[in-house]
């Protein structure tokens, strides 16, 4: 049973899931309807394999859709995935070409980690496993310990660095890329070695290198958008080479597409940038026997899918690729590529979703020792705007603090 902490009572007490895992699964409802399959069929095999696939999660508020999301996202991680959230309001950039999108991404990619998978492959080269060497620290003191001389043991990392990843598909820049930055975090003698780690990462993120930069890494490729397709397909290959899965991208929050940025203010997405957004989703929807390791995971409210004139079915290209028949379906289709929560909550057998989530809560929180309350909880039904929210709400709101 997980420990309940501070934090994750008061989301649970403002409506919203825990951050915990643990407690995020113990509280979850009908995982049989969609997630075990989702874990299962895509995120144990196909994007493990090396597939790629986009899908669409759309429900009204309060429906339990950050709830799936988090789920998803959990399980990822258990499996060994790199996981990045988006919000189509809080993005730096439109959601209007892959470029933009390519260095959202990369903001959200764990670069420690990625790094020190890279070292570990070399240090596994040399004989080293993960007990002896963690790649986050020099690797080259540990080969001088041994009685090796500086010049030797920098030329054996050198060449075992090269036996290692002349082995994987690589472009010359990301070749370029891999040798530099294994090479700055293995040696990192001093100063110059860590400006280089830093200058190498700036690449890899999206970022412009000035002229003397580029000199100093030998990384003259840009990102743009007739090479941002390349560079994302890389990034995974680095992240499954570096030790992960592959990669899950959640953008949630896409009804943004059809929202004004304030009271009496214009709209958040032009009607060109909605257009290049879809157009976006749809490459990435085409485009998946050019990427590896890929789970792109939309999400949002139904405006951004039922808006004509800036929701997805705006853009016929899109909508069309996210049909699962001619005729539709008020049935729940755990296979299709576009998912409503919403018939996914009726699906459930029993009481109605809000009611099994509740007393799942309180069984958890009971559990875990928190001290009940002495009012009854309200009951759901008479909190009919969200259901669910306003049960997990009201429902958490009866357990004190245990922490001063």
């Amino acid at each position: 049973m997980p420990t309940i902490r501070r934090d994750d009572l008061r989301a649970l007490q403002a409506g919203q899931p825990p951050a915990d895992p643990a407690l995020l699964q113990a509280m979850t409802v009908g995982r049989e309807l969609w997630l075990d399959y989702l874990r299962e069929h895509y995120l144990e095999n196909y994007i493990a394999d090396g597939g790629s696939k986009v899908k669409v999660l759309v429900g009204s508020r309060g429906a339990g859709k950050t709830h799936l999301l988090r789920v998803v996202a959990a399980d990822a991680k258990a499996l060994g995935y790199e996981t990045v959230f988006l919000s189509a309001r809080s993005t730096t950039a439109k959601l209007s070409d892959l470029p933009s999108l390519y260095r959202d991404i990369a903001r959200g990619i764990d670069m420690e980690f990625l790094v020190a998978g890279l070292c570990r492959r070399v240090a596994a080269e040399l004989g080293y496993d993960e007990r002896q060497y963690d790649g986050y620290s020099p690797l080259l003191p540990l080969l001088v310990e041994k009685g090796r001389p500086t010049p030797i043991a920098k030329r054996e990392i050198s060449d075992a660095a090269w036996r290692v990843f002349r082995r994987f598909d690589l472009g010359p820049s990301f070749l370029t890329f891999v040798w530099g930055v294994v090479q700055s975090r293995t040696y990192d003698e001093d100063e110059e070695d860590r400006i280089r780690e830093f200058l190498y990462l700036k690449w890899l993120a999206g970022e412009k290198l000035e002229r003397g930069e580029k000199q100093q890494t030998s990384l003259f490729e840009r990102l743009g958008k007739p090479t941002a397709r390349y560079w994302l397909n890389s990034l995974i290959h680095l992240l499954r080479i570096a030790g992960k899965r592959g990669l899950l991208v959640q953008i949630d929050d896409l009804e943004a597409l059809t929202e004004r940025s304030g009271e009496g203010g214009g709209y958040r997405y032009s009607p060109q940038a909605v257009k290049d957004s879809c157009e976006l989703f749809r490459q990435l929807i085409d485009d998946a026997d050019c990427l590896s390791g890929f789970f792109l995971l939309l999400a949002g409210r139904p405006p951004f899918i039922q808006d004509l004139h800036r929701g997805f079915q705006s853009y016929e290209a899109l909508w069309m690729r996210l049909q699962t028949g001619l005729v539709p379906s008020t049935c729940f289709n755990p296979f299709a590529d576009m998912i409503d929560v919403d018939q996914h909550d009726q699906a459930l057998r029993g009481e109605p979703l809000a009611r099994q989530v509740a007393a799942r809560l309180r069984s958890v929180l009971a559990e875990a020792g928190l001290r009940h309350g002495e009012q009854p909880a309200p009951r759901v039904e008479e909190l009919a705007e969200e259901p669910l929210r306003a049960g997990v709400r009201s429902e958490a709101s009866l357990y004190q603090e245990e922490w001063s």
